[in-house]
């Protein structure tokens, strides 16, 4: 019995390579291609963590020696949480030091309730009922992680940002419609999307010491935060937050490629930033991505 059923394996086997078959996905979704497996994620899927995902989030409540950091911030969904250490976090002194009690009663001129902050999943705890009962352990001591200001917000559904090399990115060089402004674009695998004028001197500030790193980082950031943007680079960042929002609406993957190529589409069609959130508007920038290459 056991040498029929492999041989009529077999057979099927034979059939599907001969007749050259496509693979049906049995429901809809985002294809995620690792190696030779296909998965498809489903539409409003929640986001479930992995370690090392880039994320984006709001902190909702502050408790002893611990950040509580709400992760999805869709209206319509329900609400995930992660924690983020008193120790996960660079202090503002730059020191790499035991922190205190003084730290921890100095926690919310840290970071305080309504911001947003960009960090990394640094464990996925087991046990527990769920996602959003605290079991998601953040930490924000790299170059890229820690308060997020003078910048624009979007937030999308975390099926339509897939895991990438870069989730960090720098858009607008030498593309059309950025007027050579600069943009940083921060795709938070959990849908949170931060927009703001590109830091390039924190990619040059990461050569040297570690203790040298982090005191260049805080005043590169501090100099970010008092920035006043020009009427131009509003535009741009406007322009860029519209693009997001557009590729929402038709449920397209945001790419830092989608991004710039809505972009595009809209300064080519005369499309104002007041304008690009119309409907026939939205069919007509975003019909780039649907071309086939």
């Amino acid at each position: 019995d056991d040498d029929d059923d492999d041989d009529d394996q077999g057979e099927q086997q034979k059939q599907l390579q001969s007749m050259n078959q496509h693979l049906i996905a049995s429901k809809t979704g985002t294809i995620l291609r690792t190696n030779k497996l296909i998965q498809v994620s489903s539409p409003n899927s929640p986001y479930t963590p992995h370690t090392g995902d880039p994320i984006v989030g709001r902190v909702s409540s502050i408790s002893s020696q611990k950040w509580t950091v709400s992760l999805n911030l869709l209206s319509n969904s329900t609400t995930v949480n992660a924690s983020l250490p008193l120790t996960g976090i660079n202090m503002p002194d730059g020191m790499q030091r035991i922190r205190t009690n003084a730290d921890a009663l100095t926690m919310r001129t840290v970071l305080s309730e309504g911001d947003l902050i960009s960090a990394e999943v640094r464990e996925v705890k087991s046990g527990g009922s769920g996602i959003g009962m605290g079991n998601v352990v953040l930490h924000a001591r790299s170059v890229r992680c820690g308060k997020l200001e003078n910048g624009c917000f979007v937030m999308v559904p975390s099926w339509l940002i897939g895991r990438m090399k870069k989730q960090f990115v720098v858009l607008g060089v030498g593309k059309v419609g950025f007027d050579d402004v600069k943009v940083e674009v921060l795709l938070g695998c959990n849908g949170g999307v931060w927009i703001q004028l590109a830091m390039m001197e924190l990619e040059s500030s990461s050569s040297g010491s570690e203790g040298m790193v982090q005191e260049e980082v805080q005043r590169i950031r501090s100099v970010h935060a008092r920035k006043e943007m020009t009427l131009e680079e509003r535009v741009v960042v406007a322009r860029v937050r519209n693009a997001i929002e557009a590729l929402k609406m038709v449920y397209c993957r945001v790419t830092p490629e989608n991004i710039e190529a809505v972009v595009g589409a809209s300064a080519e069609m005369g499309y104002d930033v007041a304008d690009m959130l119309r409907q026939d508007a939205i069919a007509k920038i975003t019909g780039c991505t649907r071309i086939k290459k």
